[in-house]
């Protein structure tokens, strides 16, 4: 089956795993039918042993039938990439489609399309042999360049590579939502000092603050921490700021992780913690990148990534001091998280433009999802800092 042979090459480009890239299959003729789910298999390994083994396809060989388009994409719609079929709301959702016809069930087919377009799916859409219908891809797609087309199935695999680097491509995905073909790989040639300001209030709690710190530390291990690659700060804050450690006072990246771990959240029964952001903002205007500090002043871009759950208490302050940071040159990545936060309050917090400074996400555990991202923009940002004029951020 040729299919199984172009979907395997383009399933193994992809960096797999649990919090990365999921992948599902499904077919379809007469009805349709899902293969296997997204949920289904952890890594590389395994889905290559089910696709290698034919056996697992027998009852699947070409037997004829309709060519029920419509009813394959309500299944993609219902199931395949469903939540309860481990799909993830914060992460993109792609779709590949292989047909090599005109929908039979024309009037299904119209009515899922209607259905297809209310929802944030990235479509690709590839069309093979004679009667393959052009327009009717395009309509699958909404948007031409994710159309395929082949003049027969021997030639699926001289697409493989664009597809993949279609689907990787950050021109399809949402900004905010990890690269699917991200590698855990460090940013090499970025020098940058880099401060975390991490919301220790009320709302957050244990739990979810021991959260905030594994993401920290799973953006770190993207850094090459060294005193002329990239140095980390971290300011915890509540009622009031605490600069946990400064750039100067770890070396490498295993010193930092573990400075990190060690970070207590401020929040006690006694001592009830709101949101002072401001107060952080401050401390880290006036001694975050001071030379005493570690800063290392010059053109080494100042860098803040500030992770809140809720609108800060001191609201005014906090306005004015983010922008008095940005005016100063510190380039500031907001994060906000859970049910209070607020996309005009983070966009607020965050430089220009917020599309690339500012994320969002609805908790916790969702913070992975943009781990890659914003070490990836993190790196960047520093890399083009250096590269280029001084710029001041607003």
């Amino acid at each position: 089956m040729k299919e199984l042979d172009f979907m395997g090459e383009v399933i193994t480009a992809f960096d797999l795993g649990k919090d990365q890239v999921r992948t599902g299959m499904m077919t379809f003729a007469t009805n349709t039918e899902l293969l296997f789910k997204l949920d289904d298999f952890k890594t590389k390994k395994e889905i290559a042993k089910i696709l290698d083994d034919r056996k697992n396809f027998v009852k699947y060989q070409w037997e004829g039938g309709d060519t029920n388009i419509g009813k394959a994409l309500r299944l993609l719609m219902d199931e395949g990439l469903s939540a309860s079929h481990g799909s993830r709301a914060d992460v993109p959702q792609i779709a590949v489609i292989i047909t090599d016809g005109d929908p039979n069930d024309r009037d299904d087919f119209a009515s899922a399309l209607l259905e297809l377009r209310k929802k944030n799916f990235i479509v690709f859409a590839i069309g093979v042999g004679p009667d393959r219908r052009p327009d009717n891809l395009r309509k699958i797609t909404g948007d031409p360049e994710r159309v395929f087309e082949l003049e027969d199935y021997d030639s699926l695999r001289t697409i493989g590579k664009e597809l993949v680097d279609k689907v990787c491509d950050k021109e399809q995905n949402d900004e905010e939502k990890p690269d699917p073909c991200d590698k855990e790989e460090p940013c090499d040639g970025a020098m940058a000092d880099v401060i975390f300001v991490a919301d220790s209030s009320r709302s957050l709690g244990d739990i979810s603050f021991n959260k905030l710190k594994q993401f920290a530390k799973a953006v770190v291990k993207r850094f090459t921490v060294s005193p002329i690659d990239i140095q980390v700060g971290f300011i915890n804050f509540g009622n009031d700021p605490i600069f946990e450690f400064k750039l100067n006072s770890y070396r490498d990246q295993d010193e930092v992780m573990k400075a990190i771990s060690k970070v207590q959240y401020l929040d006690t029964a006694e001592s009830m913690q709101l949101t002072y952001t401001g107060k952080a903002l401050q401390m880290l205007i006036q001694k975050g990148f001071l030379k005493q500090n570690g800063g290392r002043g010059g053109k080494v871009p100042k860098i803040a990534i500030i992770i809140t759950d809720g609108e800060p208490t001191d609201i005014d302050a906090t306005h004015r001091l983010a922008k008095e940071a940005k005016q100063q040159g510190i380039i500031i990545f907001a994060i906000g998280v859970g049910q209070w936060r607020k996309q005009d309050e983070i966009n607020l917090l965050a430089s220009d433009p917020d599309t690339t400074h500012a994320f969002v996400v609805e908790n916790y555990d969702s913070l992975s999802f943009i781990e890659a991202g914003l070490a990836k923009k993190t790196c960047t940002a520093a890399i083009q800092a250096i590269s280029k004029k001084p710029r001041i951020y607003s």
